[in-house]
């Protein structure tokens, strides 16, 4: 016997970040940066047969917004957002721009110390 629980009549039934993804735990296309920026591509109508969850990123994402700008919005962990804009990477419909390199650590401190010498 299944007895759903509900916060209240407008939110509905509560239902697990993990089942948003089915369980999976790695985005379906490549891993994505907390800062790497998301911007819909896919053009104004959506396929059909996508989650409630993937079409509030897609319009979320009609303006570019980093990864973790979106699961602050939706307030889902970062993991399940990443995996819903990996489903939505691999369809091509959202673009993924990863965050530039980290500067080397030596350039790091060698900018510590000039700024120290100040």
């Amino acid at each position: 016997m299944t007895e759903e629980r509900w916060l209240d009549e407008d939110a509905g039934p509560i239902v697990p970040a993990y089942l948003l993804t089915r369980g999976r735990t790695v985005p379906a296309s490549e891993a994505i940066d907390l800062i790497a920026v998301i911007i819909t591509a896919g053009g104004l109508t959506p396929p059909r047969g996508l989650d409630p969850e993937h079409l509030i990123i897609l319009q979320k994402c009609t303006q570019p917004t980093r990864l973790v700008d979106v699961a602050a919005e939706l307030n889902l962990p970062i993991g399940v957002v990443r995996v819903l804009v990996g489903d939505l990477h691999a369809q091509q419909l959202v673009q993924v721009e990863l965050p530039p390199p980290a500067p080397d650590a030596k350039v790091l401190l060698e900018v510590i110390s000039g700024l120290k010498a100040l």
